[in-house]
């Protein structure tokens, strides 16, 4: 398997195309979604609460002590890719009015669809990272490439969680405004 920051650039790219067809007016829907969820999965972390709920739930169900890292990671990785899945199946904050057309139409849709890949899959790298690469999802150590992109992954990024709730909030307030 090559660098994970193949993988990353992959996911970001395919979300850029996926944008570029559906339009930014439908991308930014999703986009608020998705920094809400960065949001949260970030006050949870600083919290600590997700590590704390596991922990209760492998208590109750006798899981092995050593492997609460795979099951914090396994808990956000599936809760974010349900609400991944979810966003894109059903109904979104739609910014109705007609698509923008032509190139720019297509590259906005593009930036956009980028955008939600980032935080994507940065969302994932940077939990898989901090859960110490669970399941050996990393196998060798990271390239030069990789240990500097850790910086600027989604959770990494901004110091606070509350920072990604304040442009998914602006979205939200223009989007209602329309």
């Amino acid at each position: 398997m090559g660098p994970i920051e193949i993988l990353f650039y992959t996911v970001v790219v395919i979300f850029a195309f996926i944008g570029m067809v559906r339009g930014s007016n439908r991308e930014l829907g999703n986009s608020i979604i998705f920094m809400y969820v960065v949001a949260v999965l970030g006050f949870a972390e600083e919290r600590g609460w997700s590590e704390r709920a596991v922990q209760e739930i492998a208590n109750i169900f006798g899981a092995d002590p050593a492997r609460i890292n795979e099951l914090v990671f396994v808990t956000i990785a599936l809760f974010f890719v349900l609400i991944i899945v979810v966003t894109y199946q059903g109904k979104t904050f739609d910014f109705s009015g007609a698509r923008i057309p032509g190139c720019l139409g297509l590259l906005t849709g593009f930036a956009v669809g980028a955008l939600n890949g980032y935080l994507i899959a940065g969302t994932l790298w940077y939990f898989a990272n901090e859960y110490g690469y669970p399941f050996n999802l990393l196998t060798g150590g990271l390239t030069p490439t990789g240990q500097f992109l850790l910086g600027f992954l989604p959770q990494t990024i901004f110091p606070s969680a509350f920072y990604w709730a304040i442009p998914a909030t602006i979205l939200l307030i223009v989007r209602v405004i329309r």
